[in-house]
């Protein structure tokens, strides 16, 4: 008996969930149509449902083309009253300023590989393997496609003028298909070469370890004779002022870590094989380890030159031991 009841009691609520849901759809479907103010569409097209809600079997009907992807455009309430009125839709603007914006959803692909695959196209018309691009519209290489695809990108109609060092071609994406979106870019071609820079801003008192150097290409002609074009001329430097992320390193805006500052305290020591001595001095001028820099010594005020042995200590130099002695 407990069973059957059971199986009575079930039943009864699977036939109330069923006249609730469709009481629940009937309630709905006899609502009036409402505008939607804003809506993010994915297709090709505008259809009468992304615009308006409770429209039934209107709702698929294709209205319009949907603006290009990333894009969107603001429908007036003039224009939507005639829409209705034409589609038979049971909706009239409540004022004059309703209206509804449509955008598409897109994904931006990125310029820098878009960069890469035109180098790659020109090389094989014949640019040289370390040649650097600079696209002169660059606001063609903010390309936007449509979401849920893969943008793979593809360079064609290639023209290289090999003595003007001057191209032009055409980027589409997705590549080789027949609805790609295509641009025309246009830009010259130049030797470039592969230089360390900062990864990030650095400044005075910064010692350069690797981790803070990254490789960039450049023009060949931008590489004059005292900038950095190894990572070896950097390691273990820092800056003589604040240096930028990404720029060409000069070897002049660069040095060996202070350790002795000018005007600061130094321990001035001499050394033979008979004796050493030491007295108190200050320094005159900067220095790093193994530097020669002038230190004045505090009780003589005689100024010698000094080698820099570490962090507030450097050896006279010989010929400055009399003026320590004093």
């Amino acid at each position: 008996m407990t069973r059957s009841f059971a199986r009575a009691s079930l039943a009864a609520l699977a036939v109330a969930a069923s006249v609730a849901l469709g009481s629940a759809a009937g309630w709905a479907a006899s609502l009036p149509p409402s505008l939607k103010p804003a809506v993010v569409i994915e297709g090709d097209v505008i259809r009468l449902g992304d615009l308006w809600d409770n429209l039934g079997d209107k709702a698929e009907t294709p209205l319009a083309n949907a603006p290009q992807p990333g894009k969107r455009v603001t429908l007036e309430t003039r224009w939507l009253a005639a829409v209705a009125q034409s589609y038979g839709i049971d909706w009239r603007p409540a004022n004059a300023f309703e209206r509804s914006v449509v955008e598409r959803s897109g994904q931006t692909v990125d310029s820098r590989a878009i960069e890469t695959e035109i180098k790659e196209a020109l090389r094989l018309e014949g640019a040289p393997i370390n040649a650097s691009v600079e696209v002169t519209n660059r606001a063609s290489l903010v390309l936007t496609v449509p979401s849920g695809i893969t943008p793979t990108i593809g360079v064609r109609d290639v023209i290289y003028d090999q003595r003007m060092n001057r191209f032009s071609a055409v980027v589409e994406v997705p590549a080789g298909s027949p609805t790609a979106s295509r641009v025309k870019v246009m830009g010259n071609v130049f030797a470039s070469a592969r230089i360390p820079v900062l990864a990030r801003p650095m400044g005075r008192g910064d010692t350069i370890t690797e981790a803070d150097i990254q490789w960039v290409d450049v023009r060949e002609e931008v590489i004059r004779r005292d900038v950095v074009t190894g990572i070896r001329q950097l390691i273990g430097q820092e800056p003589r002022y604040q240096l930028r992320a990404g720029a060409p390193i000069r070897t002049v805006e660069v040095q060996k870590p202070v350790v002795v500052a000018k005007n600061s305290a130094v321990t001035m020591i001499v050394r033979n094989k008979f004796m050493t001595l030491t007295a108190q001095g200050r320094a005159v001028e900067d220095g790093s380890t193994g530097d020669v820099i002038r230190v004045t010594n505090i009780q003589s005020k005689q100024t010698v030159d000094a080698k820099v042995e570490g962090a507030g200590q450097v050896s006279v130099i010989p010929g400055g031991m009399r003026a320590l002695a004093n």
